[in-house]
């Protein structure tokens, strides 16, 4: 069985949990809406109710999530389905509030260390996460958070073959282009979008700086994977460059 810990925090009566272990569900939190001071959403000045959900597979490491659901159960079906993996599983949701997931580094692939867990601050969600992972993982470390009621965002990669610099940005929609081609420092860089605001974006750079390969997906595995192996379609020495996620935040 799934350990759980429920802790009611007098404040505002905020319920936060933590949770690891075995296939009885994901952790699920509710927290009543709040006017997020520190995060001016468009969504914050309404009372609708916004789920957020984070989706491991424990054989390959992959973990996907999202945000702004308005529905419970594509707060879990959406994040299962990006992670790509036959074995992935919604493990943790909240409403209005962070969802955080923490995983060991100890252990082989087929016994995965990993926590989770939901609050109404990011410091909640994430110290619950980690205190539940090392458990079993005295090294576990939080490696992503989100918020249920962040809007989705895209992303940009910029990259000057000639000169092999490269830029990025998220968060900033439209603006995200122009961000990244001035952190590359050359206006005549090439520029690449994520269309559907999948999670992540990667960069692979090799031995020619004219071969690059970039790609987008919904977990980082698949992005790096992905931009690799189109790099390595046209050059030796296949690298990452910078992987990056464009919703929520990772470690």
């Amino acid at each position: 069985m799934k350990t759980k810990i429920i802790l009611i925090l007098l404040a505002g009566i905020i319920f936060a949990g933590v949770s690891y272990g075995a296939d009885d569900g994901p952790l699920v939190g509710v927290i009543d809406w709040l006017k997020y001071r520190d995060r001016k959403t468009a969504s914050e000045y309404d009372k609708t109710d916004f789920w957020a959900g984070i989706a491991l597979s424990p054989s390959t490491g992959k973990f996907a999530s999202i945000c702004s659901e308005t529905s419970k159960d594509n707060a879990g079906i959406i994040p299962k389905d990006k992670c790509n993996a036959k074995d992935a599983r919604p493990v943790v949701l909240c409403c209005n509030g962070w969802c955080s997931l923490a995983l060991g580094v100890n252990a082989a692939k087929d016994n995965l260390s990993w926590g989770v867990g939901w609050g109404g601050s990011r410091e909640t969600a994430e110290r619950y996460a980690l205190e539940t992972a090392r458990e079993r993982d005295q090294d576990a470390k939080v490696v992503y958070s989100i918020f249920a009621r962040e809007p989705l965002s895209t992303g940009a990669i910029a990259y000057a073959p000639t000169t092999g610099r490269w830029g990025y940005s998220s968060g900033y929609g439209r603006g995200d282009a122009s961000r990244a081609v001035n952190y590359c420092g050359d206006q005549n860089a090439k520029v690449f979008v994520d269309p559907q605001k999948c999670s992540w974006m990667a960069l692979a750079l090799g031995d020619d700086k004219d071969a690059y390969g970039w790609a987008y997906a919904g977990n980082r595995i698949d992005a790096e994977n992905s931009a690799l192996a189109e790099c390595r379609k046209q050059t030796k020495n296949a690298k990452i460059a910078v992987s990056f996620c464009t919703n929520g935040i990772s470690h």
